[in-house]
This record gives structure tokens, sequence and C-alpha cells, in this order.
């Protein structure tokens, strides 16, 4: 698996601590796919009480495009 990352992506992992690693397990092994406009989806992953959502476009064969890393948030308990 090949993943890109724009501008974009890399600055909003880096204001919300979100790490290449997190990224990559969020594809690999989401909790659930969302449909997104024209031809991204958003991974979705939950890590204990944080929630990770990637938006991305698989732009080739195991080839990914990052677009942006939604805000990590809190789970209720």
């Amino acid at each position: 698996m090949q993943i890109q990352y724009n501008r974009h992506s890399r600055q909003r992992m880096a204001q919300r601590n979100v790490s290449e690693q997190q990224v990559r397990e969020t594809i690999e092994w989401p909790d659930e796919v969302l449909p997104g406009d024209i031809n991204e989806e958003t991974a979705v992953r939950r890590y204990g009480a944080r929630e990770i959502r990637v938006v991305y476009e698989e732009i080739e064969p195991e080839t990914y495009l990052i677009y942006t890393v939604i805000k990590a948030r809190t789970l209720a308990t």
C-alpha cells in the first residue's frame, strides 16, 4: 500500500496529533467507511475514546491520496 499526502493533510495531522501509522491503520482496518463527494471516501477508526477520520481517494490500485484528517474527537462513554 502506498499513501500520498498533500500539504493540507500534513498540516491537519500535525494540528491534530495524528501519526502516519494511525492514518495507515485507519485506511487498512476502518471501523466504518463513509461515502464522500465524487471519488473520495472517509475511513473512520476508533482508538479507545478517540475517533480519527481520514478523507482519501484511491487514485490507483493500492495507492491512496490523503486529502485531510478530520478532527480526532473524544467519544462519549
